[in-house]
């Protein structure tokens, strides 16, 4: 799970992914936002046999080369995607949205090549086939804020209330945008974490090579020792009558 806070006010973003077990062999990929008042879950459902989370993507972070890399995985893998949203107060459950757009419908109304290329310009890297599917969701989440007018004049999601669409829409991105930037400083802080742990491991190898080396002298120079010193109660034994 990656888990990384959006803002001072504590909304929370996760991230898991997770088999299900049925009469299909499903992999489940969970994107949540949460905060004291509200939980936000983007679920996708991919065939196991194409995980979202296999597949490396390291050539140039276009849209078209993206798709022709990644497209066909996603739509060979993808089942669905499901959007929810709800609303707490006093503890419970006041009210819920939810979304469940074919990715036809999704498509119309948001292009895979706009959005994607929107993204990208704005600086978000894509590196894996997880990422890909996961930017891409992002567009069934939008598509429930925006059939739910009521939300965004709200303020969810910690994003400045307004009744303008465009306006809320833009927030959002830059919304992604901030979290795409703090999940890569995190993935840095953690590299260089595991290469710290590495050297810190191949310097303790060359300390325990270094201790037995000083082992081996100090036996070699104890055996000198002793030598010298049966060498040295010969001579005191007195010499023989001539």
């Amino acid at each position: 799970m990656k888990r990384t806070s959006h803002s001072a006010n504590a909304l929370e973003m996760r991230f898991c992914v997770h088999s299900v077990s049925g009469t299909s062999s499903m992999t489940t990929t969970e994107l949540e936002i949460i905060s004291p008042s509200m939980r936000f879950r983007v679920s996708i459902e991919f065939n196991e046999k194409a995980p979202p989370s296999d597949k490396k993507y390291t050539g140039p972070q276009d849209a078209k080369e993206l798709m022709k890399a990644l497209d066909a995985d996603y739509n060979k893998g993808h089942a669905k995607t499901e959007v929810r949203l709800s609303r707490k107060g006093n503890g419970t459950e006041t009210e819920s949205y939810s979304s469940n757009l074919t990715i036809s419908e999704i498509d119309a109304r948001y292009p895979r090549a706009e959005w994607l290329q929107l993204l990208l310009d704005r600086g978000i890297i894509i590196g894996t086939l997880y990422e890909y599917v996961s930017n891409l969701s992002q567009r069934h989440a939008l598509a429930l804020l925006e059939d739910n007018p009521n939300l965004w004049q709200s303020g969810v999601l910690d994003i400045p209330p307004t009744d303008d669409w465009e306006t809320y829409k833009a927030a959002y991105i830059n919304m992604l945008v901030d979290i795409e930037g703090t999940k890569a400083e995190i993935e840095g802080t953690k590299v260089e974490i595991e290469r710290t742990i590495e050297r810190s491991k191949e310097q303790v190898e060359r300390a325990k090579v270094q201790i037995e080396y000083s082992k081996k002298n100090f036996e070699h120079a104890r055996k000198q020792i002793v030598s010298a010193q049966a060498a040295l109660e010969h001579l005191k034994e007195p010499m023989p009558p001539n």
